[in-house]
Formats: C-alpha cells, sequence, structure tokens
C-alpha cells in the first residue's frame, strides 16, 4: 500500500500553538496531509513526502488570525472619514457607497482587503458588507476564508432592495447557502454563508427585527451585528426601542443566542450577564473605537463573566487598516491602562482573541484557530531574522508586544501557500490596486456631495 501524499511541510519552528494549555514546540517540524489538515507537530525532524518544503529557520509558527468584524470593501474608502465620529463619519460615507457602489466594485475592494489581510497574516474574516456574492468571488479567487451573509437595514442599500425584499433575498441566499459554497469551490463544513447581518438596532426596528430572528432560526443562521458601539447609538436606540440598551432589544428578539456583537463598547453589567447568558461574543475594535472617539469597552469584565471576546478591525474606512497586530497591542495595552494593573489581559490572552476566540465566534474553533493535530491549517510564519522579534525569551509576548505585518513572510490557508516570501501567491498585487486607484475619482465625487 502506497504511502498517502502530504501536501506541506513546515521545519525549523517556534510553533506557538495557542491550544487550550498554551504549549511551545521548539524547533518543530509541521506537516499537513493530503486532508490539509495538520498530520504531526513536533520538536525535531518528522518523516514526510511533502513536496513543498518552508525552512521556517527558528522563527515563530503561529494560527492564522481571524478578523472576526470587518467590512471588506470598504477599503474603497480608506481615509475618507477621519476627525470625525461614528454619526457624521456614517452620514458621509453612506450616501457614497449607495452612490458608487456596484458588484464589480466590491469584488475591487473586497480583493484589495483579502490582499492586505493575507499579507498580514490574517487568513479568516468575517465580513459585513453590501452585495455579498463579491466576497465569494473573491473567496474563492484568493483562497482567504470569508463568513459573509446578506446585510440587513431598512435604507435600501447600493443593492438596491426595499427590507420585504432583503428577507426574501436572505432567504433564499440561506437556502442556496451549501450550493453557493460549492459553486465557488469553498471549503467543506465551514458554514460560511450561514450567516445574517442586521446592521444593528439603531436602523432596525423591532418587527424587522422579529423577521430577521424569525428566518435565523428557520435557517440555523448565525447573527452578525453592530451593538453598543457609541453613546449616540445608546441614545438612539433607548428612543426607538422604549428605553432598552441593544443587548435588551437583540435579547428580546431572540437574536441574541450565539451572535458575534460588534464594538459592545457602552456595556452595563446588566448587559455582560445577558450576553453571557446567551454565549455571545464581543468583537473588539480598538482601533476604530480609539480613532472614532467611541469609548473604551470592558474587556476585562466581559473576561470576568466568561464571555468570549474576539478580535476586529472593523473596516479600513473606520479603522483605516485591516491590521490586527495593532488591534492586539492597543488591546492590551489600553486595558491595562483602564484597569490600572499591568497584568491583565497577559500576552497569550490577548493572542487567544486574535486567533481561537474569533474561531468560537465563526463556530469553526473545531477546525482551525488553533495549531493542533486534525485541524486544517492556517499557519503564519514569522521571520526569524526580524531586529523587532530579537531576541525572543516569551513567544507569545514576541508576538503580541513586538511583532507586526512586516515580520509575515510565509501564510497558509487550509493547506495552501498563499502568501511565500512576503509576496501573494492568490492575488495579482499590482493589478487590484490599479483596479482600486481607477475607482477613486467617483468615489472622490460622490463624498464631496455629502
Amino acid at each position: 500500500m502506497s504511502t498517502p501524499q502530504d501536501l506541506l511541510a513546515i521545519t525549523n519552528a517556534c510553533v506557538v500553538t495557542v491550544d487550550a494549555v498554551g504549549t511551545i514546540v521548539n524547533d518543530a517540524t509541521i506537516v499537513i496531509g493530503a486532508d490539509r489538515k495538520i498530520r504531526a507537530i513536533a520538536a525535531g525532524t518528522i518523516a514526510h513526502n511533502a513536496p513543498t518544503v518552508i525552512d521556517a529557520k527558528g522563527g515563530i509558527v503561529m494560527p492564522g488570525m481571524i478578523n472576526a468584524h470587518t467590512h471588506m470593501g470598504m477599503t474603497l474608502f480608506r481615509g475618507l472619514g477621519d476627525d470625525m465620529n461614528l454619526e457624521d463619519f456614517l452620514g458621509r460615507l453612506m450616501p457614497a457607497e449607495i452612490a458608487v457602489l456596484s458588484h464589480d466594485a466590491v469584488v475591487v475592494g473586497t480583493e484589495l482587503a483579502a490582499l492586505e489581510s493575507l499579507l498580514g497574516g490574517i487568513t479568516t474574516a468575517l465580513d459585513m458588507y453590501y452585495l455579498p456574492d463579491a466576497a465569494l468571488e473573491v473567496a474563492a479567487r484568493s483562497g482567504m476564508r470569508i463568513h459573509c451573509g446578506p446585510n440587513l437595514l431598512e435604507s435600501d442599500g447600493p443593492e438596491p432592495l426595499p427590507f420585504a425584499q432583503r428577507i426574501k433575498w436572505a432567504n433564499e441566499w440561506l437556502t442556496d447557502s451549501v450550493k453557493r459554497e460549492q459553486e465557488f469551490s469553498l471549503p467543506n463544513g465551514f458554514d460560511s454563508l450561514n450567516w445574517l447581518s442586521p446592521h444593528s438596532t439603531y436602523l432596525l426596528g423591532e418587527d424587522h427585527l422579529n423577521q430577521i430572528a424569525a428566518l435565523a432560526k428557520q435557517h440555523g443562521a448565525h447573527i452578525h451585528v453592530h451593538a453598543a458601539e457609541t453613546v449616540g447609538e445608546m441614545s438612539l436606540v433607548s428612543k426607538r426601542h422604549n428605553g432598552r440598551t441593544p443587548i435588551k432589544v437583540l435579547a428580546d428578539t431572540q437574536l441574541l443566542a450565539n451572535a458575534v456583537l460588534a464594538h459592545g463598547v457602552h456595556l452595563d453589567d446588566t448587559d455582560i450577564a445577558m450576553i453571557a447568558q446567551h454565549g455571545a461574543t464581543v468583537t473588539h475594535c480598538p482601533a476604530s473605537n480609539y480613532k472614532l472617539a467611541s469609548g473604551t469597552a470592558r474587556i476585562v469584565e466581559l473576561h470576568q463573566q466568561g464571555v468570549n471576546v474576539a478580535l476586529g478591525t472593523d473596516g479600513p474606512a473606520s479603522g483605516n487598516d485591516l491590521d490586527l497586530w495593532l488591534a492586539m497591542r492597543l488591546a492590551g495595552y489600553v486595558q491595562k491602562t483602564a484597569a490600572s494593573d499591568p497584568t491583565v489581559l497577559p500576552a497569550l490572552d490577548v493572542l487567544r482573541m486574535a486567533t481561537i476566540n474569533g474561531a468560537k465566534a465563526l463556530h469553526i474553533d473545531h477546525l482551525v484557530g488553533s495549531l493542533e493535530v486534525g485541524k486544517y491549517a492556517d499557519i503564519v510564519v514569522l521571520d526569524a531574522f526580524s531586529p523587532s522579534l530579537t531576541p525572543v525569551f516569551d513567544p507569545h509576548v514576541a508576538i503580541v508586544a513586538a511583532a507586526g505585518r512586516g515580520d509575515v513572510c510565509h501564510v497558509v490557508v487550509h493547506g495552501q501557500v498563499v502568501v511565500r516570501d512576503r509576496m501573494a501567491l492568490t492575488i495579482d498585487a499590482r493589478a487590484v490596486v490599479e483596479r482600486a486607484n481607477k475607482l477613486t475619482p467617483a468615489i472622490l465625487a460622490s463624498v464631496a456631495r455629502n
């Protein structure tokens, strides 16, 4: 009987597994089998027959990072929402999006985001944006793992669809999700299209939220929603929903259970208790929250109550980039300052927020999010000769407090090498940048009208 062909081996690695106990394996080899799963991790040399070998040269090897809240197509509006709060930002950009976005434009913006993400070590994203079919095209071409679904709000948006038609469209999307995954050759078992994205409780009334909840229940769909981001939002929701908080509204409309709540900045103790009770995730987006002056989330208290906290970048117009290395650093440092306690959120906890906690948010932690035998190979290899990663006494600290996007040498998604020697292999970087730049005159004109 012939031995099955391995796909890939990574040698001479300091493997940061992010498993349950934070195991680190030095001078290790990782072997990815024909099924695209990690077949073996062990110190020293492992016998394999992989045609592709990456020599990590003693550098850090870690799980691919997971961006648990973003708006990928919004790369096209990068830098046009600065020096303003969220409400002013939305007032400026949402009409511009409606005016200029098409399927092809969202493809360009999403592909640009995928390029930036992969080069920076992000292998998976939970995307909330218009025209999600565009994200599927990009996922299929780039190899990046993108979870997405219909964006539900009461305004027409660039689709355009009144709400009743949005619900019909969302039902069709969920009904055909498995077929769509096959059509776009997306990996089986990740449930990547089984999502509904109600924008927020300030842009949706209770009747519409109930309709979304009923549809989600019918299909077993996951919920991705903005919640408790700004003081202004809290006031709007209170006025619209009879004094309730966004979290209370989501609980009352049966949308809170296992949901992904983007931001969660302004949560009181009752909100946190409800989130914990319903098993929801809060995705912390520190760069966006601080840039828009939205506030500082209560991450320590969320952790103390057992809430799963993941990391996100928000959109590249609100946060201006898709940098989870920055998000990790801000998350850790600001929480230490807010608590006046340097011991809170140690490096491994922050790293979990960027990896396995994001996988939990997406309901795929049994498949990815850590480097363990039997999980699919989503892997980042950092530069062994980076000055900022020299010396490495504690790999967890090095990743969270010193590493950056420039240290990413190689990236593997689902067993496929998508970045090699800092070059994207699945995306034509020059071509996508040129396509994005061609759209800038129309984008500038649309913003100038607001």
